[in-house]
């Protein structure tokens, strides 16, 4: 493998987790308009605000290695 494929797999599962952080809030926002309660909206914000963290991490990573 090439390093070039060694540090973008890393970033595609990350991406990839964030997509899906975004698709659990559509489906959250449906599920609350649906039921009319705001428990499936609540739930899908924090799922996708979990589902943001290793990209930031990822991103905020060449940052803190160029400070040391």
């Amino acid at each position: 493998m090439t390093p070039t494929r060694n540090i973008a797999q890393p970033l595609h599962r990350s991406m990839r987790l964030y997509a899906t952080g975004h698709a659990a809030l559509l489906a959250g926002a449906w599920a609350m308009n649906a039921s009319g309660s705001m428990w499936p909206m609540a739930l899908a914000a924090s799922a996708s605000l979990m589902l943001t963290v290793p990209i930031v991490r990822q991103l905020v990573a060449p940052r803190t290695s160029r400070r040391l």
